[in-house]
């Protein structure tokens, strides 16, 4: 399926992959160099970045890895190319939708055909540097808050020896995932009754608006509803986050279930997801008390994020705060480093150079 974009780009959307593609001409949202050794060696850096986010490409690539999992359903018709992809952009564009596609959560990945997607993004853009002067390693990397453990991450090319003088470069550019304002955060923070509360708040606005990227209502309807390839991997996706998530579905072959074809229903199963295995509002209650007293966790990707920024990506600047600060204004000063740490719609791409 081709689709225009606002700035009449065509691009190639393929449905499999299950995310909101970052469109064809790439927005950067900044560049800037970093420190270091030789001056001539971070411009080169920067010229091959921007050579980078100028060139447009294209990759071939095939899902197939996928049936190496236990939770992937063939569709009973395939074809010859039925697992077969391509996708058109600019080489920064596609090295992002690689790290947004590869997304772990802690060590669970949550697609099989990440490597496959990465690898033909590396090959293409191997090919537009030949006859470059100079090596060239680039790395893309995705976190929708500072040290997550939700993350996504792709390169190209090999990385330095470590005895080398190497240029450097970072921009910023578009995830394609939708963000969060900072005053839509502050207020989820603010309407908890205190900071362990605002946290859970905050951590659930952040699952709802990673799964709505990933699982977009419409097209996730869509394809559970259909036949074939489509549908087995829109329910292998469920699945496979689920389990990240330690959620559990019903069998999708069960009728009237979310992921079953005569009961689809991507809302409920975008839902489950989130909050796990309870509704909305007994989750955020089993929330509060697991964070305050170390209770069993509950499951939901809202659950899994929580942690993640109470006790783990966070925790030393929420320490260093309780350390500075007293209990108000330490816990308006946590809401305030949460908002600073959201970038779920930022994405960093970092070019590194050297002398072959």
């Amino acid at each position: 399926m081709v689709a225009v974009n606002e700035r009449g780009v065509s691009t190639v959307l393929d449905v499999s992959l299950a995310l909101l593609l970052v469109s064809a001409s790439v927005l950067v949202l900044g560049l800037y160099l970093q420190d270091g050794d030789d001056g001539l060696d971070d411009l080169q850096a920067d010229r091959t970045a921007e050579t980078l986010a100028a060139t447009t490409m294209s990759v071939q690539y095939d899902l197939s890895d996928v049936e190496n999992s236990d939770r992937f359903a063939p569709p009973e018709l395939t074809s010859a190319n039925t697992y077969d992809r391509a996708e058109y952009g600019p080489s920064t564009g596609l090295l992002a939708d690689a790290a947004v596609t590869n997304v772990r959560i802690d060590d669970d990945r949550l697609l099989a055909y990440g490597d496959e997607y990465e690898d033909a993004v590396d090959a293409s853009i191997g090919s537009a540097l030949v006859g470059a002067n100079h090596h060239t390693y680039t790395v893309a990397v995705w976190e929708p808050y500072e040290n997550a453990t939700v993350r996504g991450e792709a390169t190209a090319g090999d990385r330095s020896p470590p005895d080398e003088d190497v240029g450097s470069v970072t921009m910023t550019v578009s995830s394609g995932m939708a963000g969060l304002d900072d005053e839509t955060i502050r207020n989820a923070y603010e309407d908890g009754g205190d900071r362990e509360e605002g946290i859970a708040l905050v951590a659930e606005l952040i699952a709802e608006q990673l799964v709505e990227s990933y699982f977009d209502p419409e097209a996730s309807q869509h394809a559970l509803e259909s036949q074939g390839i489509e549908r087995s991997l829109k329910v292998y996706h469920y699945q496979e986050t689920a389990a990240a998530a330690n959620v559990e579905f019903d069998d999708p072959g069960d009728e009237e279930t979310p992921l079953s074809r005569t009961g689809a229903n991507a809302t409920t199963a975008n839902e489950r997801l989130v909050y796990g295995n309870e509704e909305q509002d007994v989750l955020l209650e089993d929330l509060w008390e697991w964070i305050t007293d170390d209770g069993d966790a509950p499951s939901g990707l809202a659950a899994v994020i929580a942690d993640d920024i109470r006790n783990g990506a966070l925790v030393d600047e929420i320490d260093a705060i309780d350390a500075e600060y007293d209990s108000e204004a330490a816990d308006e000063r946590v809401g305030e480093l949460l908002v600073e740490s959201i970038t779920l719609d930022e994405l960093t791409i970092t070019v590194q150079t050297w002398e072959p």
